[in-house]
């Protein structure tokens, strides 16, 4: 007897992808935070782009031929965009857009505007305020807390800034960040270029029990009360070509001690024909101690009685005739300036979770991690920053 031939489908339709829509689908594949049914819709479509048939497809992912089929179709007529769900009908929304936006507003604006004797919003006050305006009858905190989430409001966060309203702002950053970019090159040239500054306070913080150790599931633990045993003062100088670090550690920090600091940053580079410091605004970085430092460096004669202010002292210590010049950074802007970058490091690694008996501890325990640094991690920082073309 005969056999009929098999029926065949439709052929599927095939899948061609520009740059722009792979680049999509894979960022789903990777990204931690995807669902299971976007990473499922973009394999599918990614399989069916390499020229896979449905059943490949289905068999590969273990779904059905159906679900292939459908995102297949979805995907050819409206591209990235028919992969996400369709509007499904339910019971029509419980608040208009237009009081929704009304909420979502008074969040944005300050508690006491409204006699809430808060600093911020959270949900539960912001229902209440919608209440007594008038936006709506009643509603439901976690209904407002969605709201908030869906339009990445977050009133129970803060975040800490400090504007630098220095007129001199463009100027002064634009000249620090040349002295950076050069930096390498200029090293080359037998030109320094040092970034100073100091790091006040560091407590010896030592801890009345020990640590418990890390163990599977279960983050170090700490022993929260801790005795202090007094503070010490990093002064330190980043060199920008290299990335190595000099350190003095002191009880303070008055103005003959930042000026013994430069005296001998100075002198560990003999050899350079000029050195270029970035430092931020503080009195003892323009101080006379320092002014006779960099002119004995420089060989010129300083006389106090012509530099009485800072400001004339900040031009005599800026200027490009000297063999050290000083560049300042703006104005409560000294994130511009690279030894930040390097106290953070100082403290993530070493001062927030170690424990220090005494001040002779912490005061070895930096010492040791300053030479440390420089054998093993001590590299020039790349610098991104170029400036705010789009200030406000």
């Amino acid at each position: 007897m005969a056999h009929s031939p098999l029926r065949r489908g439709p052929k599927p339709v095939a899948i061609q992808l520009v740059t722009d829509e792979r680049d999509a689908l894979e960022r789903i594949l990777r990204t931690a935070t995807a669902t299971q049914r976007d990473v499922l819709r973009a394999s599918i479509v990614l399989l069916a782009a390499e020229g896979h048939a449905n059943s490949a497809i289905a068999e590969m992912l273990g779904v059905e031929e159906n679900t292939v089929g459908k995102w297949r179709r979805r995907f050819a007529k409206r591209r990235v965009a028919g992969l996400r769900d369709e509007p499904r009908s339910g019971r029509p929304p419980k608040f208009t857009p237009r009081q929704k936006t009304r909420v979502l507003k008074k969040a944005t604006q300050r508690p006491r505007d409204y006699g809430v004797p808060f600093s911020h919003w959270d949900a539960a006050s912001l229902s209440r305020l919608a209440v007594e305006a008038g936006i709506t009858k009643s509603i439901h905190p976690t209904t407002v807390w969605r709201w908030l989430n869906e339009a990445d409001l977050k009133p129970h966060r803060v975040q800490y800034w400090l504007r630098s309203e220095d007129p001199d702002f463009e100027e002064k950053s634009q000249d620090v960040i040349r002295v950076y970019l050069a930096a390498r090159s200029q090293a080359k040239r037998g030109i320094a270029t040092f970034s100073i500054d100091e790091k006040t306070s560091i407590q010896a913080r030592e801890r009345v029990r020990p640590d418990l150790p890390v163990i599977r599931g279960v983050p170090q633990r700490i022993e929260h009360e801790y005795k202090r045993h007094g503070t010490l003062c990093l002064t330190a100088g980043l060199n920008v070509a290299t990335g190595e670090v000099q350190g003095l550690l002191t009880p303070d920090r008055p103005a003959p001690v930042f000026a013994g600091f430069l005296e001998d940053l100075i002198a560990s580079v003999p050899d350079a024909r000029k050195i270029h410091i970035v430092a931020d605004n503080l009195n003892t970085h323009l101080h006379h101690d320092a002014c006779e430092v960099v002119a004995a460096a420089s060989d010129v004669t300083y006389d106090p009685d012509r530099y009485k202010t800072m400001p004339l002292r900040g031009k005599f210590l800026t200027s490009a005739r000297h063999r050290v010049v000083f560049h300042f950074t703006p104005k409560h802007a000294s994130w511009l300036n690279q030894i930040e970058i390097w106290f953070s490091v100082l403290a993530r690694k070493l001062l927030n979770r170690e424990s220090f008996p005494s001040l002779r501890a912490l005061r070895a325990a930096i010492r040791r991690f300053i030479s440390y640094y420089n054998r093993h991690l001590a590299h020039p920082y790349r610098w991104t920053y170029t400036g705010t073309p789009c200030r406000a």
